[in-house]
């Protein structure tokens, strides 16, 4: 059997993938989706609105499944059943897809879950040897920024965040905006992605950086890559239509602290890192941030403020 047109968009999360996945699938060849086929997750985690909501992939779902379904009747021991299953759903989903849109491949966007990052690279490359994988990066300190933010609502009671962008302690002085464990599991996160690549280097590495200076280009490089019609006309379409005025209705650097497209903007950490921030994120990903060419050296640490001084 054929390998069905797939290709993915990998990025640690808060790095830009949902604007570059609503960019893609304004190309007349291209959907462009988020499906959580692999990593081998499952979790419950509660959501914004007060509910909750189930984390899983579709490895884990095969997984479990696997637990108690009768696969000996299908003459098929128990990871042949798993692998196949799951080619044979890839194969089906993309087909879906595909005859829904009238367009000729899909694109996913996968933010592994934490600890999964190489589990989903190396999927990809063992049962989809032909797909073209997209590394999406951003700068890991804006990441922690975007997340840490995006989480106010979620496990920030008792910090000093939460107390100043969300009971908004009247003439309260935010001193430090990130605490360790914020830090610590932002910068593991994305140096695991990150760092996922050292060994087998992606089909293209696009930046949320170059996206925001020249959008346009970029696409058309991730459109070359992909073998769709590159012209300036479509590129221009997906650029207009999945601008952040668009999909918020204001500018970029116009800060919500509480929404999901909080600010849009590149190095708005640098507003919110003191000194003990930036020597955690340099000691678990320094390296990273070095490789990527976001550092040069450790030096930037030595450049933070002791604390915040924000009212």
């Amino acid at each position: 059997m054929a390998q069905p047109p797939i290709h993915f968009v990998i990025s640690a999360p808060r790095s830009g993938s949902t604007w570059l996945t609503k960019s893609l699938n304004q190309h007349p060849d291209i959907f462009a989706t988020e499906q959580r086929l692999f990593g081998d997750f499952v979790d419950v985690w509660s959501d914004r609105h007060g509910g909750q909501s189930v984390k899983i992939t579709q490895d884990a779902y095969i997984r479990n499944l696997a637990g108690f379904y009768f696969f000996d009747e299908l003459k098929l021991e128990k990871r042949d059943f798993m692998l196949e299953l799951q080619d044979f759903l890839i194969e089906q989903m993309t087909q879906f897809a595909l005859q829904k849109t009238g367009k000729k491949l899909v694109v996913d966007k996968i933010t592994p879950y934490s600890g999964t990052a190489d589990r989903v690279i190396r999927k990809i490359r063992q049962r989809l040897p032909g797909s073209k994988i997209i590394q999406l990066v951003r700068d890991g300190r804006d990441v922690a920024t975007s997340g840490t933010f995006d989480w106010l609502q979620l496990n920030a009671a008792g910090t000093e965040r939460h107390a100043f962008f969300v009971e908004r302690v009247a003439g309260m002085k935010l001193t430090r905006f990130f605490d360790d464990a914020a830090i610590q599991q932002w910068a593991t996160d994305w140096r695991d992605v990150a760092q996922v690549f050292d060994r087998e280097g992606p089909d293209l590495v696009t930046r949320y950086e170059s996206m925001k200076a020249d959008q346009q280009d970029e696409l058309q490089n991730i459109f070359r890559l992909l073998a769709v019609p590159t012209s300036s006309a479509i590129a221009q379409k997906c650029v207009a239509s999945t601008t952040f005025r668009q999909s918020t209705g204001r500018d970029a650097g116009e800060e919500r602290p509480l929404e999901k497209a909080r600010k849009g903007i590149v190095g708005d950490w640098k507003n919110y890192f003191t000194r003990r921030d930036g020597q955690l994120f340099q000691q678990i990903a320094g390296d990273q941030l070095c490789a990527l060419g976001y550092v040069q050296d450790e030096s930037w640490v030595d450049l933070l403020p002791e604390q915040l001084a924000l009212s």
